[in-house]
Protein backbone atom coordinates (compact mmCIF):
# COMPACT_ATOMS: atom_id res chain seq x y z
CA UNK A 1 0.00 0.00 0.00
CA UNK A 2 1.15 3.40 -0.93
CA UNK A 3 -0.64 6.80 -1.86
CA UNK A 4 -4.29 5.87 -2.80
CA UNK A 5 -3.67 2.16 -3.16
CA UNK A 6 -4.77 -0.37 -0.76
CA UNK A 7 -3.09 -3.60 -0.46
CA UNK A 8 -3.44 -5.94 -2.52
CA UNK A 9 -6.16 -8.73 -2.59
CA UNK A 10 -7.20 -11.57 -4.43
CA UNK A 11 -9.85 -14.82 -3.74
CA UNK A 12 -13.11 -15.09 -3.29
CA UNK A 13 -15.49 -11.83 -1.54
CA UNK A 14 -19.01 -13.02 -2.70
CA UNK A 15 -21.38 -14.59 -1.02
CA UNK A 16 -21.19 -18.16 -2.60
CA UNK A 17 -23.83 -21.08 -2.21
CA UNK A 18 -25.13 -24.68 -3.41
CA UNK A 19 -28.94 -25.13 -4.30
CA UNK A 20 -31.03 -27.68 -5.75
CA UNK A 21 -33.26 -27.28 -7.90
CA UNK A 22 -35.69 -28.82 -10.17
CA UNK A 23 -35.03 -30.12 -13.37
CA UNK A 24 -36.82 -26.71 -14.72
CA UNK A 25 -36.09 -23.91 -12.92
CA UNK A 26 -36.29 -20.48 -12.60
CA UNK A 27 -32.57 -19.02 -13.26
CA UNK A 28 -33.29 -15.45 -13.39
CA UNK A 29 -36.07 -12.51 -13.48
CA UNK A 30 -35.69 -9.26 -15.66
CA UNK A 31 -37.83 -6.34 -13.86
CA UNK A 32 -38.22 -2.78 -15.30
CA UNK A 33 -40.01 -0.63 -14.08
CA UNK A 34 -42.64 1.11 -16.08
CA UNK A 35 -43.44 4.37 -14.22
CA UNK A 36 -45.45 5.87 -17.32
CA UNK A 37 -46.92 2.50 -18.07
CA UNK A 38 -48.33 1.96 -14.54
CA UNK A 39 -46.88 -1.55 -14.96
CA UNK A 40 -43.50 -3.87 -13.98
CA UNK A 41 -42.47 -5.51 -17.65
CA UNK A 42 -41.31 -9.36 -16.01
CA UNK A 43 -39.18 -11.72 -18.10
CA UNK A 44 -38.62 -14.87 -16.33
CA UNK A 45 -35.89 -16.74 -17.10
CA UNK A 46 -35.08 -20.78 -17.74
CA UNK A 47 -33.56 -23.07 -19.79
CA UNK A 48 -37.15 -24.87 -20.38
CA UNK A 49 -40.14 -23.31 -21.53
CA UNK A 50 -42.82 -23.34 -19.49
CA UNK A 51 -45.67 -21.67 -17.55
CA UNK A 52 -45.43 -19.39 -14.95
CA UNK A 53 -47.77 -17.20 -12.15
CA UNK A 54 -46.65 -14.44 -10.80
CA UNK A 55 -47.58 -12.09 -8.31
CA UNK A 56 -47.19 -8.73 -6.85
CA UNK A 57 -47.65 -8.00 -3.13
CA UNK A 58 -47.26 -3.69 -1.33
CA UNK A 59 -47.58 -4.35 2.34
CA UNK A 60 -48.73 -8.05 1.96
CA UNK A 61 -51.90 -6.75 0.13
CA UNK A 62 -52.11 -7.83 -3.38
CA UNK A 63 -51.39 -4.81 -6.25
CA UNK A 64 -50.95 -7.00 -9.71
CA UNK A 65 -50.80 -10.20 -11.72
CA UNK A 66 -49.73 -11.74 -14.66
CA UNK A 67 -49.41 -15.41 -15.98
CA UNK A 68 -46.59 -16.08 -18.72
CA UNK A 69 -44.09 -17.93 -20.46
CA UNK A 70 -40.61 -18.57 -19.41
CA UNK A 71 -38.18 -15.90 -21.82
CA UNK A 72 -40.75 -13.90 -22.92
CA UNK A 73 -41.68 -10.74 -21.61
CA UNK A 74 -44.83 -10.21 -20.02
CA UNK A 75 -46.37 -7.21 -17.49
CA UNK A 76 -47.55 -6.88 -13.75
CA UNK A 77 -50.50 -3.82 -14.27
CA UNK A 78 -50.40 -2.01 -11.09
CA UNK A 79 -53.61 0.51 -10.88
CA UNK A 80 -52.11 2.98 -8.64
CA UNK A 81 -48.21 2.62 -8.76
CA UNK A 82 -46.35 3.64 -4.98
CA UNK A 83 -43.20 4.96 -6.38
CA UNK A 84 -39.65 4.31 -5.14
CA UNK A 85 -37.02 7.25 -3.64
CA UNK A 86 -34.50 7.95 -1.12
CA UNK A 87 -37.63 9.68 1.21
CA UNK A 88 -39.92 6.80 0.11
CA UNK A 89 -38.37 3.68 -0.62
CA UNK A 90 -41.19 1.53 -1.19
CA UNK A 91 -40.59 -2.11 -2.17
CA UNK A 92 -43.17 -4.73 -3.72
CA UNK A 93 -42.64 -8.18 -3.16
CA UNK A 94 -42.76 -10.37 -5.86
CA UNK A 95 -43.85 -14.29 -5.97
CA UNK A 96 -43.31 -16.31 -9.10
CA UNK A 97 -44.28 -20.11 -9.81
CA UNK A 98 -43.74 -22.49 -12.40
CA UNK A 99 -46.01 -24.71 -13.43
CA UNK A 100 -43.65 -27.54 -13.29
CA UNK A 101 -43.49 -27.25 -9.49
CA UNK A 102 -40.71 -24.09 -8.73
CA UNK A 103 -41.42 -21.04 -7.07
CA UNK A 104 -38.85 -18.11 -6.24
CA UNK A 105 -39.61 -14.83 -4.49
CA UNK A 106 -38.08 -11.45 -4.99
CA UNK A 107 -39.05 -7.61 -4.33
CA UNK A 108 -39.14 -4.69 -6.80
CA UNK A 109 -39.46 -0.78 -6.24
CA UNK A 110 -41.35 1.77 -9.07
CA UNK A 111 -38.66 4.39 -10.05
CA UNK A 112 -37.82 6.56 -12.99
CA UNK A 113 -35.09 8.38 -13.95
CA UNK A 114 -33.62 10.53 -16.93
CA UNK A 115 -32.17 13.44 -17.92
CA UNK A 116 -33.96 16.68 -19.11
CA UNK A 117 -34.39 20.03 -18.84
CA UNK A 118 -36.17 21.96 -15.86
CA UNK A 119 -38.42 24.92 -16.42
CA UNK A 120 -35.67 27.08 -16.73
CA UNK A 121 -34.01 24.88 -19.75
CA UNK A 122 -31.32 23.74 -17.76
CA UNK A 123 -30.61 19.90 -17.90
CA UNK A 124 -31.09 17.91 -14.67
CA UNK A 125 -31.64 14.66 -13.14
CA UNK A 126 -34.87 13.76 -12.62
CA UNK A 127 -36.37 10.86 -10.33
CA UNK A 128 -39.79 10.54 -10.60
CA UNK A 129 -40.23 13.74 -12.78
CA UNK A 130 -39.27 15.92 -10.20
CA UNK A 131 -35.39 17.14 -10.23
CA UNK A 132 -33.18 15.81 -7.42
CA UNK A 133 -29.73 16.98 -6.92
CA UNK A 134 -27.51 13.80 -6.15
CA UNK A 135 -25.22 14.03 -3.22
CA UNK A 136 -23.44 11.29 -2.00
CA UNK A 137 -19.55 9.47 -1.44
CA UNK A 138 -17.10 7.76 -4.18
CA UNK A 139 -17.60 4.82 -2.40
CA UNK A 140 -14.87 2.43 -2.44
CA UNK A 141 -16.39 -0.43 -0.23
CA UNK A 142 -13.50 -1.62 1.57
CA UNK A 143 -13.31 -3.13 4.98
CA UNK A 144 -10.26 -2.60 7.62
CA UNK A 145 -10.16 -6.28 8.48
CA UNK A 146 -12.00 -7.68 5.64
CA UNK A 147 -10.16 -5.95 2.80
CA UNK A 148 -13.31 -6.21 -0.02
CA UNK A 149 -15.14 -8.30 2.61
CA UNK A 150 -17.45 -6.89 4.75
CA UNK A 151 -17.52 -8.12 7.70
CA UNK A 152 -21.46 -9.00 8.68
CA UNK A 153 -24.43 -7.96 7.08
CA UNK A 154 -25.16 -5.80 9.81
CA UNK A 155 -22.01 -4.19 8.62
CA UNK A 156 -22.69 -3.47 4.98
CA UNK A 157 -26.79 -2.16 6.39
CA UNK A 158 -24.51 0.14 9.20
CA UNK A 159 -21.85 1.11 6.23
CA UNK A 160 -25.78 2.30 4.27
CA UNK A 161 -27.73 3.88 7.60
CA UNK A 162 -24.82 6.09 8.18
CA UNK A 163 -24.94 8.17 4.49
CA UNK A 164 -28.35 8.17 5.36
CA UNK A 165 -27.62 9.92 8.69
CA UNK A 166 -25.11 11.98 6.81
CA UNK A 167 -27.39 13.39 4.37
CA UNK A 168 -26.10 12.16 1.73
CA UNK A 169 -28.80 9.92 -0.83
CA UNK A 170 -26.34 8.69 -3.59
CA UNK A 171 -23.17 6.98 -3.80
CA UNK A 172 -21.27 5.99 -6.45
CA UNK A 173 -19.25 2.80 -5.78
CA UNK A 174 -16.38 2.77 -6.98
CA UNK A 175 -14.41 0.48 -9.09
CA UNK A 176 -16.47 -2.47 -7.24
CA UNK A 177 -19.38 -5.23 -7.31
CA UNK A 178 -20.28 -5.47 -4.02
CA UNK A 179 -22.30 -8.64 -2.84
CA UNK A 180 -26.49 -8.35 -3.60
CA UNK A 181 -27.02 -7.69 0.31
CA UNK A 182 -25.35 -4.60 -0.31
CA UNK A 183 -27.57 -3.30 -2.98
CA UNK A 184 -30.64 -5.06 -0.83
CA UNK A 185 -30.05 -2.50 1.81
CA UNK A 186 -29.52 0.66 -0.66
CA UNK A 187 -32.85 -0.54 -1.85
CA UNK A 188 -34.51 -0.75 1.82
CA UNK A 189 -33.34 1.86 3.04
CA UNK A 190 -33.19 4.11 -0.14
CA UNK A 191 -29.50 5.03 -1.50
CA UNK A 192 -29.36 5.64 -4.85
CA UNK A 193 -26.42 4.26 -6.64
CA UNK A 194 -24.05 4.75 -9.42
CA UNK A 195 -22.20 1.76 -10.39
CA UNK A 196 -19.18 1.68 -11.55
CA UNK A 197 -17.45 -0.64 -13.55
CA UNK A 198 -13.85 -2.58 -12.61
CA UNK A 199 -11.33 -1.09 -14.64
CA UNK A 200 -7.86 -1.75 -15.68
CA UNK A 201 -5.01 0.82 -16.24
CA UNK A 202 -4.18 0.00 -19.40
CA UNK A 203 -2.24 2.74 -20.86
CA UNK A 204 -1.45 1.79 -24.16
CA UNK A 205 -2.56 5.20 -26.34
CA UNK A 206 -2.38 5.83 -29.93
CA UNK A 207 0.87 7.44 -31.03
CA UNK A 208 1.06 10.94 -29.80
CA UNK A 209 -1.89 11.04 -27.43
CA UNK A 210 -1.38 12.35 -24.10
CA UNK A 211 -2.54 10.37 -21.28
CA UNK A 212 -6.14 11.85 -21.12
CA UNK A 213 -6.42 12.56 -24.56
CA UNK A 214 -8.27 9.86 -26.72
CA UNK A 215 -9.81 6.42 -26.21
CA UNK A 216 -6.76 3.84 -24.87
CA UNK A 217 -6.12 0.81 -27.96
CA UNK A 218 -7.42 -2.39 -26.60
CA UNK A 219 -6.98 -5.68 -27.83
CA UNK A 220 -9.62 -8.29 -29.40
CA UNK A 221 -9.02 -10.22 -26.33
CA UNK A 222 -8.73 -7.38 -23.68
CA UNK A 223 -12.00 -6.28 -25.12
CA UNK A 224 -14.01 -9.35 -24.99
CA UNK A 225 -13.15 -9.44 -21.23
CA UNK A 226 -13.79 -6.11 -20.57
CA UNK A 227 -17.45 -6.48 -22.26
CA UNK A 228 -17.96 -9.91 -20.56
CA UNK A 229 -17.85 -8.51 -17.28
CA UNK A 230 -19.47 -5.44 -17.82
CA UNK A 231 -22.16 -7.89 -19.14
CA UNK A 232 -22.36 -9.57 -16.04
CA UNK A 233 -22.19 -6.55 -13.95
CA UNK A 234 -25.83 -4.94 -15.70
CA UNK A 235 -27.21 -8.21 -15.49
CA UNK A 236 -26.61 -9.16 -12.13
CA UNK A 237 -27.28 -5.63 -10.25
CA UNK A 238 -29.93 -4.57 -12.82
CA UNK A 239 -33.20 -5.17 -11.11
CA UNK A 240 -32.07 -2.83 -7.81
CA UNK A 241 -33.84 0.21 -8.35
CA UNK A 242 -31.27 2.09 -6.08
CA UNK A 243 -28.89 1.37 -9.68
CA UNK A 244 -29.85 5.10 -11.42
CA UNK A 245 -26.65 4.94 -13.27
CA UNK A 246 -23.93 2.93 -14.77
CA UNK A 247 -20.02 4.29 -14.93
CA UNK A 248 -18.51 1.96 -17.58
CA UNK A 249 -15.13 3.81 -17.41
CA UNK A 250 -13.61 5.15 -14.13
CA UNK A 251 -11.34 8.50 -14.61
CA UNK A 252 -10.47 7.58 -18.05
CA UNK A 253 -8.66 3.77 -16.68
CA UNK A 254 -9.19 1.19 -19.81
CA UNK A 255 -11.58 3.65 -21.38
CA UNK A 256 -11.99 2.73 -25.43
CA UNK A 257 -14.58 2.18 -27.78
CA UNK A 258 -16.18 4.88 -25.90
CA UNK A 259 -18.99 5.82 -28.08
CA UNK A 260 -19.97 2.12 -29.31
CA UNK A 261 -19.66 0.91 -25.27
CA UNK A 262 -21.91 3.50 -23.96
CA UNK A 263 -24.56 2.65 -26.34
CA UNK A 264 -24.09 -0.80 -25.59
CA UNK A 265 -24.83 -0.77 -22.05
CA UNK A 266 -28.12 2.02 -22.92
CA UNK A 267 -29.12 -1.22 -24.30
CA UNK A 268 -28.22 -3.72 -21.94
CA UNK A 269 -30.49 -1.45 -19.43
CA UNK A 270 -32.92 1.17 -21.79
CA UNK A 271 -34.01 2.17 -17.77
Amino acid sequence: PRSIWYTAVSGIWQTVWLEFVPTKYVSRLVMVSDVDGKRLKLTVLSDAKVGFDAVAKLRGTVAGRVAGTTNQETFIALKDPKLWSPDSPLLYDLEVSLKSGDAVTSYFGMRKIEQRADENGIVRLFLNGRPLFQIGTLDQGWWPDGLYTAPSDEALRFDVETLKKLGFNMCRKHVKVEPARYYYWCDKLGLMVSQDMPSAMVETRPTGVKVGGDDVVFSKEEDAAFRQELHALVENVGNSPSIVGFVPFNEGWGQHNTNEILKWVKSLDPS
